[in-house]
């Protein structure tokens, strides 16, 4: 389990790594990355818990770390260390399961593993203050249903996704090449695109195959600027 998880906020980092360099928060962006740089079936769920709980809680996590970060400017962080922070802070204060000296204690360790000599300290620095204040109770654990309301889990994103969204991910609008593995279950989705797609756009979902991955974080950034 500790193994999968660090492989999960390792992963996280790397995936809002990305999203921040480009500056796409998109889902579509999102499964970009996550095609070319899955972590492993068992850390997928708590990899798309981080993202997702980090993309939809953003803002308030950026103001979080700003107010305990002793006149840092959150634009002046170097982007592995405001990453990693913003998955400590989503898990100290969105994850009642997980104890918060152990998601400082992981943030300090992908720190010094992916950052800079400064960046444990640093990222210790600000943590512990925001430790200190939760152990305190002048900062809440916020709790609340974050449930997605959405119909069907994708396993390239390791969660459910609308059919709308799987319909149109693909080149030029195309349907997704997993769309009929993923949806056979649910209905009649043969039958369905051969009826509302060209013939010729039916016939390339039947041959469809998943696209060469990328070796490179940073040649995928370079394709995403240039898509642009």
């Amino acid at each position: 389990m500790k193994g999968n998880r660090r492989k999960s906020r390792e992963h996280a980092m790397q995936a809002l790594f990305y999203l921040d360099m480009i500056r796409d928060e998109s889902v579509e962006s999102l499964d970009i990355f996550y095609d070319n740089f899955s972590p492993s079936k068992q850390a997928i769920p708590f990899f798309r818990k981080l993202v997702e709980g980090v993309r939809q809680s953003k803002p308030d996590i950026d103001s979080i770390i700003e107010r305990f970060s002793s006149n840092w400017k959150l634009h002046r962080m170097p982007h592995v260390d405001r990453n990693i922070l913003r998955i400590a802070v989503f898990e100290m204060l969105y994850c009642e399961d997980i104890p918060i000296k152990v998601s400082i204690n992981e943030a300090i360790d992908i720190g010094k593993k992916y950052g800079t000599h400064e960046s444990g300290p640093f990222i210790n620095g600000i943590l512990d203050s925001l430790r200190i204040s939760i152990e305190k109770g002048d900062l809440k654990m916020k709790t609340g249903d974050d449930k997605d309301s959405l119909e069907r889990r994708c396993p390239r994103l390791g969660g459910p996704v609308p059919f709308k969204y799987c319909r149109t991910i693909g080149e030029g609008g195309m349907p997704c090449f997993k769309i009929m593995d993923c949806w056979w279950e649910t209905f009649d989705i043969r039958t369905y695109l051969e009826n509302t797609l060209p013939e010729a756009a039916f016939k390339s979902i039947l041959e469809a195959k998943p696209p060469d991955k990328i070796a490179s974080i940073l040649d995928l950034i370079e394709q995403a600027k240039q898509r642009q």
